[in-house]
């Protein structure tokens, strides 16, 4: 298992947008707005935002600085390819990187 890199293919790749974990939160649907707004501009995403701003990618950048998640959902991570390319089912946490921080 490596570091998951904060970068655009992996931004684009990520399954935190969806997840229920965080379907309900007005504070990633902000930010997801912008996100995509930058997205649809084509530029590199990961150079444009501070990885604070970005609804995802918390197996690389850490615990979500919203704070009106809901923990209680399932997470996706499991489902997710950034996920499984980086093999993080063999470090921890595995899972609710938004909650519990970056993979190790």
């Amino acid at each position: 298992m490596g570091k998951v890199e904060f970068k655009s293919e992996n931004i684009a790749k990520c399954l935190c947008p969806t997840c229920p974990v965080q379907g309900k939160s007005d504070c990633v649907k902000d930010k997801l707005k912008k996100v995509q707004e930058l997205m649809s501009e084509d530029v590199d995403l990961a150079s444009m935002v501070e990885p604070a701003d970005v609804p995802g990618v918390y197996c690389a950048n850490g615990r979500a600085s919203c704070g009106d998640l809901y923990f209680h959902e399932i997470c996706q991570c499991t489902n997710c390819s950034v996920f499984k390319e980086n093999k993080l089912a063999e470090g921890e946490p595995v899972g609710y990187y938004c909650r519990d921080g970056e993979a190790r």
